[in-house]
């Protein structure tokens, strides 16, 4: 059985030929490929290779006068992509293909029909919404785990079954904020929605001030939780240079308009089609098909209605629309809204989303006061000023003097000084010249701290070393 789905004509006939024994030979082959149709242009493969930078074994050449982009060896380039447009052209017609490549290889081909069995393919689809149906079960059926036994899964290579559901139950609840059903997992779609219920968010928050180039252009910047996203994907993957730019396709859905137009249908508005707002997107999308496709990667027709190019936009967003015709003047007129399940669903993960952000500031909050408490303890008590943040540098590469690139690399120092006060409190049984030891491993900031914890953690065995060693404060230095 092929499928047509990364092997070409030639590459099925080898496989065929692995099986030596002269018997025949039962050949299934897909009419068409399941996942739409390869590009078979070779022009068309170079040009995308060169703008997203896929090319491997290429050096990339730019011209100086116009700025294109080349390979240093662009012959072979060119070679390349033209046995991977004839590739794409065999793997699109891999029945037929297949069919005269075995021809004329001397078989004989007896064709079992090109029909579809309309049975057996009602039997697939069937036995495939059992099998669907079957997983969500089990995924809503998951025993429950923590942040912690989640986050330790990510790292192995390899999860049992079981322990598969398990990360994948606490995926969806930790994303929706809400029991897992069989229905939620089904609707999440393997990670789909949420993402987007997140351009949702973005669209939908108040943009950033606008800014004014030096050619008197004027920008609106995105929303903070649009440019937080970004900041934090280049801080994750620091070596990547192929990131997924949210604020572009902020960008480019503010220009559309969708943030008047969703304000109005989330609030329960009702439009015909003919609205200027709607119109008005329509027209953009039009006027800019190649952008739209680049950035957004949605096709818009040229002969399709503004309602159903604004019901593509919609899909994006994890939103629909449902229509009522009532008959106003002798006709009937359509009036559509979104649906009213999708608002309730959506509106309920923006409100947990939001709560979320607001826990994660407040706990950011405390842990800012409780440093700065420390930092004013450490002052008035021994007269040193306490570790602090280093401050960000201009051009935003902070990670610099052999840091680690955490956000706030005190919370690492502390929890390290913390671990060293126990070994101190463990040392206290053998006697002060056993502490005295270990603290000469340690740097001054170290050992202010570690005698800091001490004094909190136990303060009657602190008060034993002091009353032993009067002369500690000594060791500090």
């Amino acid at each position: 059985m092929f499928h047509a789905v990364s092997q070409s004509a030639t590459e099925c006939a080898q496989q065929l030929w692995r099986y030596c024994h002269n018997v025949a030979l039962h050949v299934w082959v897909a009419p068409r490929p399941p996942f739409g149709y390869a590009e078979t242009n070779a022009r068309h493969i170079k040009e995308k290779i060169l703008q997203k930078n896929e090319m491997t074994a290429f050096l990339i050449r730019i011209d100086k006068e116009t700025g294109k982009r080349g390979a240093e060896k662009d012959r072979a380039l060119d070679t390349s992509c033209q046995i991977e447009a004839q590739r794409n052209w065999s793997i699109n017609n891999l029945r037929s293909d297949l069919r005269s490549l075995l021809e004329e290889m001397g078989n004989t081909v007896v064709p079992a029909g090109d029909s579809v069995d309309e049975g057996a393919q009602k039997w697939m689809k069937a036995a495939g919404t059992a099998i669907d149906e079957e997983h969500y079960r089990k995924v809503a059926n998951a025993k429950d785990i923590d942040r912690r036994t989640y986050t330790a899964r990510q790292h192995q290579d390899y999860l049992k079954p079981e322990e598969a559901l398990e990360c994948e139950k606490f995926r969806i609840q930790d994303t929706y904020g809400m029991s897992v059903t069989p229905e939620l997992v089904e609707q999440d779609d393997g990670g789909r929605l949420i993402k987007k219920i997140v351009a949702l968010e973005a669209i939908l928050a108040a943009p950033g001030e606008a800014i004014t180039d030096d050619q008197g252009r004027e920008f609106v910047t995105p929303p903070d939780v649009v440019t937080e996203r970004d900041k934090s994907e280049r801080d994750r993957l620091a070596v990547c240079t192929d990131w997924s730019n949210h604020s572009t396709s902020w960008l480019m859905r503010h220009r559309l308009g969708l943030r008047a137009v969703l304000t109005d249908l989330m609030d329960g508005v009702e439009i015909k089609g003919d609205e200027p707002m709607i119109e008005a997107l329509a027209d953009f999308s039009k006027r800019n098909v190649p952008h739209i496709k680049g950035i957004l990667n949605l096709t818009i027709p040229l002969e399709e209605t503004p309602v159903w190019i604004l019901s593509q936009y919609l899909l994006q967003l994890g939103l629909s629309t449902e229509f009522r015709r009532p008959v106003e003047d002798g006709k009937r007129i359509r009036y559509y809204r979104l649906n009213t399940d999708d608002v309730v669903f959506a509106k309920r993960v923006l409100e947990y989303r939001q709560r979320q952000r607001e826990e994660k500031q407040r706990r950011r909050q405390e842990e800012q006061d409780k440093h700065a408490a420390y930092a004013a303890r450490m002052q008035t008590i021994y007269g040193i000023n306490a570790l602090s943040t280093p401050p960000i540098n201009e051009d935003g590469s902070n990670n610099r003097g052999g840091m680690d690139g955490q956000k706030n690399p005190y919370d690492s120092w502390w929890q390290q000084v913390k671990y060293y006060a126990q070994l101190v409190i463990q040392r206290v049984e053998y006697g002060v010249e056993s502490v005295k030891e270990f603290l000469k491993t340690l740097t001054s900031d170290e050992r202010w701290g570690v005698m800091l914890e001490f004094d909190e953690v136990e303060p009657l065995k602190f008060g034993q070393l002091v009353a032993d060693a009067p002369d500690w404060v000594q060791w500090m230095g």
